[in-house]
């Protein structure tokens, strides 16, 4: 009896900006971890599940809850101070979202990447992926994040 592999046709979008930060990445690194945003998103909340050093660290893992989908459990999965971070976030079986956050120093601090890959298991609900995070949405969200952090910076 032969076996075949099953295969969902999942949706897929990537939304990615380059944000500046008065700071070096030595400085702005840190803040990128469940623990420490509590000093610079007046509205982050989380529940810590596994850190060995109590901060961010490669497989560490903790969830928030995300409107309108819930609980999501989020995984570091790439670790590289003070260069890059990136966290794969799992909607149940129904969707993941891949967030990178590459900082590059420059003259007048760093600047990060943040690139977000979004991934659904039916059309549906990428369709409401893309909704709920379309390009203006997505330019929202990342320039509150970076007035948030300019405003740590010059506190």
């Amino acid at each position: 009896m032969e076996r075949t592999v099953r295969w969902i046709k999942g949706e897929r979008f990537t939304r990615s900006m380059r944000i500046k930060v008065a700071a070096p990445s030595t400085k702005v690194f840190p803040l990128l971890c469940p623990v420490r945003e509590y000093e610079w998103i007046p509205d982050w909340s989380c529940v810590m599940i596994y850190s060995e050093s109590g901060v961010a660290e490669k497989d560490a893992m903790f969830t928030t809850v995300e409107k309108p989908f819930g609980k999501v459990l989020w995984t570091c999965i790439h670790y590289e101070p003070p260069k890059r971070v990136d966290y794969l976030l799992a909607f149940g079986t129904k969707a993941a979202i891949r967030l990178e956050l590459e900082l590059t120093d420059g003259d007048a601090g760093c600047e990060i990447t943040w690139t977000m890959r979004f991934t659904a298991a039916s059309r549906f609900l990428g369709s409401l992926l893309s909704r709920h995070m379309s390009e203006t949405a997505f330019l929202k969200m990342i320039k509150r994040r970076e007035r948030q952090l300019a405003e740590f910076f010059s506190a």
